[in-house]
């Protein structure tokens, strides 16, 4: 299905950017849910940091995301290219799935000596769970240099996530967030009538479900932890999201989604927020 021609190897080791863009702009839109400029954010971000200095004798730096999609796609060739390996964790198995086999046809043409299961463990559970989320890495003694998140769009999952991340980051390390103008404490309630909406049910309001925007409550949460927490004003997306053809394409989808609260669009500026944490 991916099996198209991106260029030579030199082209894509010359513009490495593009070529990802090109990728995730051939995806479907289902596991494609987050803006270009997003996607090219996550990427100057990492383009831009100094793996090597994260580096000790007997602990490895790896890659951790929640939620899965267009983000994986650069997430893993960050891994591939700094010979360390992504974490993801989605419930959606089948979605795990599909990527699997675009990743395979596309970074691991460019990546061909590599094993895609060494650079990539895709775990299909809860990513707070003890014995298989993010937990596990107390186990696999490896600290975390970049996390991505974007799965429930709570904050009593996006907090709990972030706590069982704490204990591993090292120094220096980035965290970015998807949806960070979201809001919810405990019920995504844009998700639930948009379901509901599709089983003809009337909308819901849940009363005591509100938080301050994420963005705020991952940083007073990071700034609790950390000495010095460093605030990165989303990257290049806040530069770029106006021009980003991502709104036009998907215009139908993204204006019904923002009339059941599901796109912040009067907010958009702060849908994407990073950090880097400072351990002295």
């Amino acid at each position: 299905m991916y099996d198209f021609f991106f260029g030579s190897s030199q082209d894509i080791a010359n513009d490495p950017q593009s070529w990802l863009l090109s990728i995730k702009r051939m995806l479907p839109r289902w596991p494609n849910g987050i803006p270009d400029s997003e996607f090219l954010a996550l990427f100057d971000l990492l383009n831009q940091y100094d793996y090597e200095s994260t580096c000790t004798s007997n602990k490895r730096p790896v890659l951790i995301e929640t939620g899965s999609g267009a983000s994986t796609i650069v997430l893993l060739y960050f891994a591939c290219k700094w010979n360390t390996c992504l974490y993801t964790w989605d419930i959606a198995s089948t979605k795990l799935a599909f990527l699997r086999g675009v990743l395979n046809d596309t970074l691991f043409r460019q990546f061909r000596d590599l094993n895609m299961f060494n650079y990539w463990k895709y775990i299909a559970y809860d990513s707070t769970n003890q014995y298989a989320g993010i937990p596990i890495l107390k186990e696999t003694n490896d600290t975390v240099c970049a996390a991505f998140y974007d799965s429930e769009h709570t904050w009593q999952v996006l907090g709990s996530e972030i706590a069982a991340t704490m204990p591993f980051l090292c120094n220096g390390a980035i965290l970015a967030i998807d949806d960070a103008n979201y809001a919810y404490k405990e019920s995504n309630t844009a998700y639930i009538n948009m379901l509901r909406t599709k089983l003809d049910l009337p909308a819901v309001t849940v009363s005591n479900n509100e938080c301050r925007p994420f963005w705020e409550e991952v940083e007073s949460l990071l700034s609790q932890k950390f000495p010095r927490v460093k605030n990165l004003g989303g990257g290049t997306y806040r530069q770029n999201y106006k021009d980003d053809i991502f709104w036009s394409y998907y215009s139908s989808d993204r204006n019904n989604m923002n009339k059941l609260g599901m796109e912040k669009l009067e907010n958009l500026a702060y849908r994407f927020e990073a950090w880097k944490v400072f351990l002295n």
